[in-house]
Parts: C-alpha cells; sequence; structure tokens
C-alpha cells in the first residue's frame, strides 16, 4: 500500500471580493489549513484575537471558498488495483472535484470520507478543486426548511450543522466559521489494505486480561496476518500469526494476571497504553499496516 500527502495547494475566494480577486489563486502556507490561517498570514485580516477584531473578520465565514491541488500520477500508481483518494476532515460543506467530475459531495467537518477515483484520473497531471459553501448561510438555509431549536448561546442555526459548535462563538472565544481543509487529504493505491481493525479487552475477576482482535480486508485475499501486542516502551507482550479468511482474521490473547498493567482513573493507579500492531504479508510483500491504541481497563469498583 501507497499514501501520498497532496501538499500543493492554492486557494481562493469564488467571486472575488476582499480575501482575493476574482479568479486569483493563492499558495497557501501549509496543509491542512483554513481560510482565516491563511488570510491572517497574508494580512489580509486583523488578528480576530485582539480586541473586537472578530467583528471585522465575519465576512470570511459568509463567503464561499474553493482549495486547488495539481498533482501528478505516474502510470505505476494509476495502475493499482485500487486508486482512492482519503479526505480525513473538510469543514464543512464542500463539493469536491477531480478533473472536473464532482466525486463528493461534503456536509459534516467531523467524518473521513474515501473515494475510489479511478474513472476519474489520469496518467499525468490532475487538477482537485476543493469548493466550500458559507455553513453559516448553508446552516440559516436548512433551518428554514426544518425548525428552529431553543439554545442558550450562540445562532440557533448550529444546532442544524455538522460543524464544531464553538465556531458559532462562546463564552471563552470568539465568533469564527471556519472553512477549509482542516485535514489531510491523500492519494492511497492498493491491492488490498485492511478496513477495519476491532480490539476488545476483558478482564476477569481474577484480573486475567482477554484481548480479541478482529480484522477485516477491504477486498478478499489470501495471505498471512501477524498480530503483535506492544507495551508502552515497545517491547513485545505476545504475538500471534494467522492465515486470513475471505476477508478477515480473528487473533486472541490470554494473558494471565500480572502480565500487564491495568488501566485505572486518575488518583487510583496509573494509565497504560498498550498497541496492536497488524500486518498483511503476501510472501515478503508487506501490503499495509495498522495500528491501534487500546487500554486494558478494569473498573474496581466492581471488586
Amino acid at each position: 500500500m501507497s499514501t501520498r500527502l497532496l501538499r500543493d495547494w492554492s486557494f481562493t475566494q469564488v467571486g472575488g471580493g476582499a480575501g482575493t480577486q476574482n479568479g486569483e489563486w493563492l499558495p497557501i502556507s501549509k496543509f491542512p489549513t483554513s481560510v482565516h490561517v491563511e488570510l491572517l498570514k497574508l494580512k489580509k485580516i486583523p488578528d480576530p484575537f485582539i480586541g473586537l477584531n472578530e467583528w471585522d473578520v465575519q465576512w470570511v465565514g459568509e463567503n464561499e471558498w474553493a482549495f486547488k491541488s495539481n498533482f501528478t500520477v505516474a502510470k505505476e500508481e494509476y495502475n493499482s488495483p485500487h486508486v482512492d483518494l482519503v479526505f480525513d476532515g473538510l469543514d464543512t460543506f464542500a463539493r469536491v472535484d477531480l478533473n472536473g467530475d464532482t466525486i463528493l459531495e461534503y456536509a459534516t467537518m467531523f467524518i473521513a470520507y474515501r473515494v475510489a477515483v479511478k474513472k476519474s484520473l489520469k496518467i499525468g497531471a490532475n487538477e482537485l478543486v476543493l469548493t466550500f459553501e458559507s455553513a453559516f448561510l448553508k446552516g440559516r438555509d436548512i433551518e428554514k426548511q426544518h425548525a428552529k431549536f431553543g439554545l442558550w448561546n450562540g445562532d440557533s442555526s448550529r444546532l442544524h450543522v455538522r460543524k464544531a459548535q464553538y465556531n458559532y462563538g462562546w463564552d471563552w472565544g470568539p465568533i469564527l466559521m471556519t472553512i477549509g481543509p482542516w485535514k489531510p487529504i491523500s492519494l492511497q493505491t492498493y491491492q488490498t489494505r485492511i478496513s477495519d481493525l476491532d480490539v476488545r479487552s476483558d478482564v476477569s475477576e481474577a484480573l486475567d486480561v482477554t484481548v480479541s482482535v478482529d480484522l477485516t480486508l477491504s477486498s478478499s485475499a489470501t495471505c498471512q496476518a501477524s498480530f503483535v501486542l506492544k507495551a508502552a516502551d515497545g517491547s513485545v507482550i505476545a504475538s500471534s500469526t494467522t492465515s486470513t479468511g475471505a476477508d478477515n482474521a480473528k487473533a486472541n490473547f490470554d494473558l494471565p494476571a500480572g502480565k500487564v498493567e491495568l488501566w485505572y482513573p486518575v488518583g487510583y493507579g496509573n494509565q497504560p497504553l498498550y498497541t496492536i500492531e497488524a500486518k498483511l504479508t503476501n510472501e515478503v510483500r508487506v501490503f499495509v499496516t495498522f495500528e491501534d491504541l487500546n487500554c486494558l481497563s478494569y473498573d474496581r469498583s466492581e471488586r
């Protein structure tokens, strides 16, 4: 599996305005980012955390913005069985276009999306455009279609929008309706991948620990799945190797009392973290590694 972050980005205010001229694309300073961050670095807006400057930047969240990335795809990447664009987080209402094709419409800042893009992708130059509507104005429209709910602070339309609610203002912070790609965007190519890794722990009355791991593949594949349970210092506690089924593999670790430290609330004991590492291999080829932090816990109130 190969993962490549998209890094060459620019942004514009759709239709032009105080942020950019119409059709003007400005390079961003870093990625991920948001419109306020870039405008502040370009000295196009005052620092909203000083005085009453927040009122001078409300226009940012009430306008439409777009981000664009130009990237190349090698023949080897394109010929992979699966080619996906992975969006870890877009804020908030966005349309995603790849080479002119709409591949995704986004309506929440909290959920990551994976899109198979081979049909729209090209060998060589490609263009990815993210167009963001105003979450404030969109929320007002949604509220008109449904109902106005009661709340104690901020604009009531926020209750219809899956966006960080403090963006609408709180007693400890300004009203800043952020916009933009706030988490990484990557191009992934692979044969098969780990689509889910479920880790469960059970602690008996005798303080024995059973850790069960359930791995799910994106497609059927015959390969070896190895699982390693590691302590915080990297030392190996236990390991297991098994062949995958149609699209899954399982492992169980039975650990006697004292083999691992238990997790306790602050003031009652330590809070150790253990790592489960899962790896798929076919002969000597590594497909992917997936790690999940899992706290082994025990409620001493049951004792």
